[in-house]
C-alpha cells in the first residue's frame, strides 16, 4: 500500500472516532508508546539545521520558502536552478505573472503541501509548547471553524511567533529533503 493511501485509511479511522475522548486517549497513548517522534523539537533547538551536503542548503531553503508561500516549484536537478508559481496559478486568468512551461520542461515538480499537511505542522508545534494558557489557546483556535486563519490571528500576536517560524521553516525543509532531494541529487 502506498503512503497516501496508508495516510487516507488512518484518516478514515481518525474521522470515525473523532468524537469519542475514551478512543482518542487510547490512540493517543499507543501513539506515544509504540512509535518513536520522527520530528525534532525546534522551540528547543533554535538554530537547528538538518544534516545534507552544503551544496543542497540553499537550494533546499529556497524550495522550502516557495513551498511556505503555497507555490508548486520546479528544479532542474543538472543546474539547480528553481523556479515557481502560485498554485492557482492560471494563464487565461492571471495576468500580472507570467510563467514559462516549457522551460521547465522536464525538471522536478513539487506540489505545495495539502491543508492536512499543514494542520499537522502547526500541530506539532502546539504539542511542543509548555503547557499553559497559550498552548490551551492555540489548541482551541485549531479545533474549530477556520484553524488556519484562527491559529495565524494568534500566533502572530503571541511570544512564540519566532518560534513558530522556526518550526514551520524546520518541517517545509525537512519534508523537501526527505521527498525531494534524492531525485534533486540524481
Amino acid at each position: 500500500m502506498k503512503k497516501n493511501e496508508l495516510l487516507d485509511n488512518c484518516l478514515a479511522i481518525l474521522q470515525t472516532i473523532k468524537d469519542d475522548k475514551k478512543s482518542l486517549e487510547k490512540l493517543l497513548k499507543f501513539m506515544e508508546e509504540e512509535i518513536e517522534p520522527k520530528e525534532t523539537n525546534v522551540k528547543f533547538l533554535p538554530d537547528c539545521k538538518l544534516q545534507i551536503d552544503e551544496k543542497y542548503r540553499s537550494t533546499v531553503k529556497e524550495i522550502a520558502g516557495y513551498l511556505e508561500m503555497g507555490h508548486t516549484v520546479f528544479v532542474n536537478p543538472e543546474t539547480l536552478e528553481i523556479d515557481s508559481m502560485p498554485k492557482d496559478y492560471d494563464p487565461i486568468v492571471s495576468d500580472d505573472f507570467d510563467f514559462d512551461y516549457d522551460k521547465v520542461e522536464g525538471w522536478i515538480e513539487i506540489e505545495p503541501l495539502e491543508s492536512h499537511e499543514s494542520y499537522v505542522i502547526m500541530e506539532t508545534f502546539i504539542q511542543s509548547l509548555p503547557e499553559g494558557e497559550e498552548k490551551n489557546r492555540l489548541a482551541d483556535a485549531i479545533e474549530g471553524y477556520k484553524p488556519f486563519a484562527n491559529f495565524n490571528r494568534l500566533i502572530h500576536n503571541s511570544e512564540e511567533r519566532e518560534n513558530w517560524f522556526k518550526h514551520r521553516t524546520h518541517w517545509f525543509e525537512k519534508y523537501v529533503i526527505d521527498n525531494y532531494l534524492d531525485k534533486i541529487k540524481n
